[in-house]
């Protein structure tokens, strides 16, 4: 009786004499790098990976481009800055990893809050005097501005923008 094959077998059979283009290793070697990268970012922002050993962790990964692993660190990182939370962890990754200087990013997170902040008090104002024009006022009035779509779209709109101003840091 013949020998029944699995599938792997047959797969390698078939593919045994196919080579991968150096344009197709390029990709493999990106994209693993890629991979790389990203866990290393992902734990570190999950508080699994202190700095020092970040550090460590990117210093240890060959690349022909010496450098490409360290922009690629930036620009993945850059990626997790959410102008609304605490983002001294990213600050501090990209000051003491990647040598980055984070004054930019600083300064749009400043200049993002209070343009929130102004934008917050000039919602809440009209949401006061649509109440009192309704006849609903006092010093127990304060306004809500959840669930206001008008608040929520500026909010979306406002954060989009300054995600691609921190985008435009990271390709500098």
């Amino acid at each position: 009786m013949g020998e029944i094959k699995s599938t792997l077998d047959l797969v390698l059979e078939k593919t045994r004499n196919l080579t991968l283009s150096e344009e197709e290793k390029r990709d493999l070697a990106r994209e693993e790098l890629d991979k790389k990268i990203r866990g290393i970012i992902g734990k570190y922002l999950d508080n699994l990976l202190p700095l020092n050993r970040t550090r460590d962790e990117l210093e240890s990964i060959e690349s022909n481009q010496p450098d490409l692993p360290y922009k690629l660190f930036t620009k993945y990182l850059l990626v997790h800055a959410d102008l609304d939370v605490d983002i001294r962890p990213i600050l501090s990754a990209l000051k003491e990893v990647a040598g980055f200087d984070t004054e930019a990013l600083e300064a749009l997170q400043q200049e993002y809050k209070s343009e929130k902040e102004t934008a917050r008090s000039s919602f809440a104002e009209d949401t006061l005097s649509e109440l009192d024009k309704r006849g609903i006022s006092g010093s127990a009035v304060v306004s809500n501005l959840d669930g206001i779509p008008e608040w929520e779209q500026f909010q979306r709109e406002l954060s989009q923008g300054y995600r691609e101003k921190i985008r435009g840091l990271g390709e500098a």
